[in-house]
């Protein structure tokens, strides 16, 4: 299951999107938008960090917003406050690992509870998500006799972004990737079904490492050489010149001037952009062949993940690559539009350096999206 960080001391949430923010459940509609300005402000800054802010799980303590010290020194904390609702502080909070009050795990635990009560008690139980469990009933649980869940979230196999000749993959070329992301497992009549869960209005995708294809030789020589780093850049519809001139061009001052007011090139590239090699690493990793459960607030939304789903989720409609204004910043964003889900892709420094050393993509579903 990948979600953000979230532990049962002060300080425990660490969220890496504002889906993630508006899946917090003891914030109401306005301290949520106070901490999206708030997230905002310091990814556009490029902090080089996915969670830069911390705040408590306790309802009565949201009022104040720890910002990570490795980062603190790049930001006025009053202006960064002003008008939020929050004070911004400085301050680590609990990071560090997985704990016992991550929200993803409850909620993969929240489905094996209701399987359960599903098979001691059958589909009139008091379950905590009916709808979900009438949609389970429908799909897999009421076409057999004998049912085993597990929960399975902490077996996650990692599936890293992978090169080959003709494009780039996700994991591997095997699309039916059930067994591999599967959170929780049920058994029917001997025959598994894989369920991925999901906690957020937007999901990680992937997040995979570039430092080596983009390495710091090739932005000094004003050239990229690397075979595969010439092939990414050609599948995001990306121009190589203003790739470099981003990140050679960067510059803190300016930056810290056009912090949370940065200006975006928006520059549709859906004729130019190698879409089949696109569409690939999409299919990849979308892959289907599961069930998912998808938590959006307090509503629940389950569908098997089918091939045919698969592909029109991953069916292209435009690309479009969002340049900064000279110095402004130091990534690149790139949105994807597909009819069933919007990927918004970014490349850029993740450690505090300069030259960029991950891609990382989250999608959410398309808001014009109809079954």
């Amino acid at each position: 299951m990948k979600s953000f960080t979230q532990f049962t001391e002060a300080y425990n949430i660490f969220p890496k999107s504002e889906g993630e923010i508006d899946a917090l459940d003891h914030l109401d509609d306005n301290k949520k938008e106070g901490l999206k300005k708030i997230f905002n402000q310091v990814i556009t800054n490029d902090s080089g960090m996915p969670d830069p802010i911390g705040i408590s799980s306790k309802k009565g303590e949201s009022t104040k917003v720890k910002l990570a010290r490795a980062i603190a020194d790049d930001f006025d904390l009053k202006t960064l406050s002003q008008g939020t609702g929050w004070k911004v502080e400085v301050g680590d909070g609990s990071r560090g690992g997985r704990g016992t009050g991550n929200k993803g795990f409850q909620f993969e635990d929240q489905i094996v509870n209701d399987v359960e009560k599903y098979i001691e008690e059958g589909i009139t139980a008091d379950f905590k998500y009916k709808d979900m469990m009438k949609k389970l009933h429908v799909l897999v649980l009421g076409k057999g006799e004998e049912i085993v869940v597990k929960k399975v979230g902490d077996q996650d196999t990692k599936r890293p972004i992978v090169f080959g000749d003709a494009s780039a993959v996700i994991g591997g070329r095997n699309l039916q990737i059930g067994e591999k992301i599967s959170d929780v497992t049920v058994w029917v009549d001997g025959n598994p079904n894989y369920i991925s869960a999901k906690t957020s209005g937007t999901v990680t995708f992937f997040n995979a490492g570039v430092r080596t294809i983009y390495t710091d030789d090739q932005f000094e020589q004003g050239k990229i050489t690397n075979t595969d780093g010439k092939k990414l850049l050609s599948m995001l519809g990306i121009d190589e010149q203003r790739f470099i001139e981003t990140f050679t061009g960067y510059d803190k001052t300016t930056a810290q001037k056009a912090r949370g007011k940065t200006q975006k090139d928006i520059v549709d590239v859906s004729r130019t952009a190698n879409k089949k090699a696109l569409q690939r690493l999409l299919l990849t990793g979308i892959g289907y062949g599961f069930i998912m459960i998808h938590k959006k607030g307090k509503t629940v939304e389950t569908y098997k993940m089918t091939a045919g789903r698969m592909r029109r989720a991953s069916t292209i409609e435009s690309i479009k690559v969002l340049y900064p204004k000279k110095g402004e910043a130091k990534r690149i964003d790139i949105e994807v539009v597909t009819p069933i889900y919007i990927f918004k892709f970014n490349i850029r420094n993740k450690q505090g350096g300069l030259y960029p050393t991950h891609l990382m993509c989250d999608y959410k579903p398309n808001p014009k999206y109809s079954a």
